[in-house]
């Protein structure tokens, strides 16, 4: 029976926050980017008592895993910024709720909002933004940002926070989220090459915020599987369910899973981890996603509370070459060798894949129950 082993790899407390970005390149460079310490307050504006520089990035060596190695942060190129007389068109403008890709080398960033109003963004910031590392610089790494224009802007998504972002294939996927006003269920995907935005098929209804998506492949078809989400409340509906689209055909299908025989299926729950799970191990060969954490019961004070969290993992399986048919939800008991990761929602689900073909799932930050963001970073191994 596969367990699931959660390894503590750092806290620090001046980096706590969340609705914060989480990236982990293919070699397993962690990358976080922006987020809130106070609701709605983005930090690392580089203003007041906040020395962070606006468009920092904070890096941590996943590969190494040892918990003297410590954070390093990436601060904007100077050479590249001082060729803009606006600051404002130069870099992201800060902002909470927005989420990032890794892909080619290269780290994308889309949506959020900014500020205690959670003001939408304007045309310019609310676009995509390329963050490129300058590897040559040995020890004082910086970023440079660039604002990718499309070549039809016109397609782009809506302005949003809380949505889900996922890459596959050459493209970023831009899913669900919060608008100006209510919630979406729209999909949209952005051809990194071309860049150029394709309007897709919607999700099911209700439109909502705080919902995963992961990307995967089952029998040759490309597929996002979503999970969770809330519209007023959490979701799904039906313990356990899970929304597949299948890109090939422009269409999305609802599944229900069997239930783990013996703990049934996984509670509805929103910003909470779910992401692609591949593993060596025979027991975990039919493995294609991991679900861990997250929010059972929103806060009476709304994004200005706490709410009731999840501290529980589950795997989803899948058994033949039918997508509609062979998923089975499976929990798995969960270790450390000190104490667990504390339950926790409002964090950006990441996973690399290990030199050995394992993936391993990445927990940082976080909303707690005790209306505090986490500055926690953790590791889950499943074997």
């Amino acid at each position: 029976m596969p367990v699931a082993h959660w390894f503590s790899l750092s806290k620090t407390p001046f980096l706590a926050r969340s609705s914060h970005c989480v990236s982990v390149t293919k070699s397993g460079i962690l990358i976080v980017y922006g987020g809130e310490l106070k609701p709605r307050t983005p930090i690392d504006a580089g203003v007041g008592r906040d020395a962070t520089p606006r468009g920092s990035l904070h890096v941590f060596d996943l590969a190494k895993g040892l918990l003297s190695q410590g954070w390093r942060m990436l601060t904007p190129d100077p050479k590249h910024t001082s060729d803009f007389a606006d600051q404002n068109s130069a870099l992201p403008q800060p902002r909470v709720g927005a989420t990032t890709v890794w892909l080619n080398d290269a780290l994308y960033l889309w949506g959020g909002r900014g500020g205690e109003d959670m003001t939408p963004l304007d045309a310019h910031q609310v676009g995509v933004w390329k963050a490129t590392i300058n590897a040559s610089e040995g020890p004082q790494q910086s970023v440079r940002w660039e604002r990718i224009v499309a070549t039809n802007e016109d397609q782009a998504p809506e302005s949003r926070s809380y949505h889900a972002s996922v890459a596959l294939g050459g493209n970023i996927y831009i899913h669900a989220g919060c608008p100006t006003s209510g919630r979406l269920s729209t999909l949209h995907a952005f051809h990194v090459k071309d860049r150029s935005w394709k309007v897709l098929a919607s999700a099911p209804e209700p439109g909502r915020g705080g919902t995963s998506l992961a990307a995967t492949t089952v029998a040759g078809k490309d597929l996002l599987l979503r999970f969770g989400g809330f519209c007023g409340q959490q979701l799904p509906s039906a313990a356990g369910e899970v929304d597949i689209y299948i890109i090939a055909e422009d269409k999305w299908v609802t599944i229900q899973p069997t239930a783990d025989p013996v703990h049934g299926s996984p509670g509805p729950r929103s910003v909470a981890g779910f992401a692609h799970f591949q593993s060596p191990f025979p027991a975990l060969s039919n493995s294609v996603a991991v679900l861990y954490h997250g929010e059972r019961e929103a806060s009476s004070q709304g994004h200005a509370g706490a709410g009731q969290f999840w501290d529980d993992v589950w795997v989803l399986l899948k058994e033949g070459d039918d997508v509609l048919n062979g998923w089975q939800w499976q929990q798995l008991e969960v270790y450390s060798d000190d104490h667990l990761p504390e339950g926790r929602g409002w964090f950006p689900p990441a996973a690399w894949v290990d030199g050995h073909g394992d993936t391993k799932l990445v927990l940082f930050g976080g909303l707690l129950s005790s209306n505090e963001r986490s500055d926690e970073l953790w590791e889950l191994e499943i074997n």
